[in-house]
């Protein structure tokens, strides 16, 4: 004899428990999902914190820095040297026309003219710039030069040029200064040549290695960068397939049990009513 109030209560039993695994499935499988796309998170921030704290290839580039900076330093060197070149050009061509003019004036008639003209020559020569010493450059003579010119332009007495003899004697001493400011001048200019183009090859060469410092650099950062997004491509793919994986067994366990254990739905007017 069928007991059908025992059978009845296990269907009923099965019933519940289905209903109670299937609708605790998505929240236990939510709460673990969460846990794990958490956790993938923190790790993305972590890589993130560390391309953001990354020195980005600095060890590679050491020795390209220390290049750049010891040549940073020699084109600021050449700068500053060239700058006093090019001072020291226009002022020794100033002395040289006004030593031509004082000349002209040691004359008994331009007595005070020649006066006016030494006080400027001498404004003139306490401008040049001979305190600086550098490695770069010829040697130019400007030093004792300088302190020659002063010396000697200071010592020219006129005394109205009473005689001949004073007069040449002015003469001689300012052509005298005049040959050794013009052999200066000759190698001022040579210097400022070549320091205007030992500007542009310490420049071009700063500039060089600054820009393979950059190309490490941004090769480095693209690395990271490739690395970041590939990890987000595959925490993403991950999270992806795990959500899918999960709709697929939780389709087949709603299908599972809407065929095995839950009641069947009957269509009205089926024979299976008769039994229903």
């Amino acid at each position: 004899m069928i007991d059908f109030t025992g059978s009845a209560f296990f269907s009923s039993t099965a019933t519940a428990l289905v209903r109670l695994a299937q609708a605790a499935a998505r929240p236990n499988f939510e709460l673990q999902f969460n846990i794990a796309q958490n956790t993938a998170l923190a790790r993305l921030d972590k890589e993130i914190e560390a391309f953001q704290d990354d020195d980005f290839g600095r060890g590679k580039t050491a020795l390209l820095r220390v290049k750049a900076t010891r040549l940073d330093r020699e084109l600021a060197e050449a700068k500053a040297y060239k700058t006093v070149v090019a001072s020291n050009r226009l002022t020794v061509k100033d002395a040289l026309d006004q030593l031509d003019a004082l000349r002209a004036l040691a004359d008994p008639a331009s007595v005070s003219e020649f006066e006016a003209k030494r006080s400027e020559l001498l404004e003139t020569l306490d401008k040049l710039r001979t305190a600086t010493t550098s490695r770069l450059g010829a040697p130019d003579g400007l030093r004792q030069a300088k302190a020659d010119g002063l010396a000697a332009i200071e010592a020219i007495v006129t005394n109205d040029f009473a005689t001949p003899a004073d007069i040449q004697a002015a003469q001689d001493t300012i052509d005298g200064l005049a040959a050794d400011f013009t052999e200066s001048l000759s190698i001022v200019e040579i210097n400022q040549d070549l320091t205007t183009n030992l500007v542009k090859s310490v420049d071009r060469s700063l500039d060089e290695a600054r820009l393979k410092i950059d190309d490490i650099e941004i090769a480095e950062r693209k690395q990271q960068i490739d690395k970041i997004q590939a990890l987000q491509e595959r925490t993403a793919t991950i999270l992806t397939s795990v959500s899918l994986a999960f709709e697929g067994a939780q389709a087949l366990s709603d299908f599972i049990a809407q065929n095995t254990v839950l009641p069947q739905e009957i269509e009205p007017g089926s024979v299976l009513n008769l039994f229903a």
